[in-house]
């Protein structure tokens, strides 16, 4: 397997590019990002209580859910971007994959697998795709190609895709963490602190496998495979 040296490696501190290397790369940032994220879903909790009706909880946690999805589709169509266009230069399929790929894995990190979690937890979770209604898939595309134009500027600048990549893995996790936990907590899971233990355990898979396809596995094995499909073609 080739070794190449890239930026998302630095953060890991090698330059394996295996899925169980990527996973393990992954594991602290998830880990951390889903303790910060039910402190501050806690911490809501708490000032919530007894001040305002669960009927405009309900409606705010619906808000900051849809906030944090919308800016997960940005940071992983980004993300997907430069792990692509890092390998290869193919621009059309390089861009079907950049925008298709991050938003199939942020539907199912964000939204269907917590209504799985809830759904084994015994809560009667219902389930809502965004792209299922006209207005939130407008704002889904438009914030998906916010995020290509992102990861291009990125690439475009290698200074500003330095920096950027010291803190992407944490934040892109952070992000689908709050999505996924305001997520379940907006479509029935009211009592979510009574199962916070086996919650955590399963928002943690369904956090750490599509955040790591999505931001790396997926568009750098079909850049590669693209790359040395063109090599087999040239000869």
């Amino acid at each position: 397997m080739d070794h190449k040296h890239c930026d998302h490696c630095d953060l890991c501190g090698h330059h394996a590019h295996s899925v169980k290397d990527e996973l393990i790369c992954h594991i602290p940032y998830a880990i951390m990002s889903l303790a910060i994220s039910f402190v501050l879903l806690s911490t809501f909790h708490f000032l919530g209580q007894g001040i305002y009706p669960d009927e405009l909880l309900s409606e705010g946690y619906h808000i900051l859910f849809h906030s944090f999805h919308y800016l997960h589709i940005v940071v992983a169509v980004a993300g997907a971007v430069i792990a692509f266009f890092r390998q290869s230069n193919r621009i059309i399929l390089g861009s079907i994959i950049s925008l298709v790929v991050p938003t199939i894995f942020c539907i199912m990190s964000d939204i269907m697998l917590p209504t799985l979690s809830g759904r084994l937890l015994g809560v009667p979770m219902e389930m809502h795709i965004c792209f299922c209604e006209f207005n939130d898939a407008i704002n889904l595309i438009a914030f998906m190609v916010m995020g290509y134009i992102c990861g291009m500027a990125l690439l475009y600048n290698k200074d500003s895709l330095k920096t950027f990549s010291l803190t992407f893995h944490f934040f892109h996790i952070l992000i689908s963490s709050m999505a996924s936990t305001f997520y379940m907590v907006a479509h029935g899971f009211d009592c979510w602190y009574d199962s916070m233990g086996l919650l955590f355990f399963f928002l943690f898979i369904a956090i750490i496998v599509p955040c790591t396809f999505s931001d790396v596995v997926v568009p750098y094995y079909c850049a590669r495979a693209s790359k040395r499909r063109a090599l087999v073609d040239g000869k």
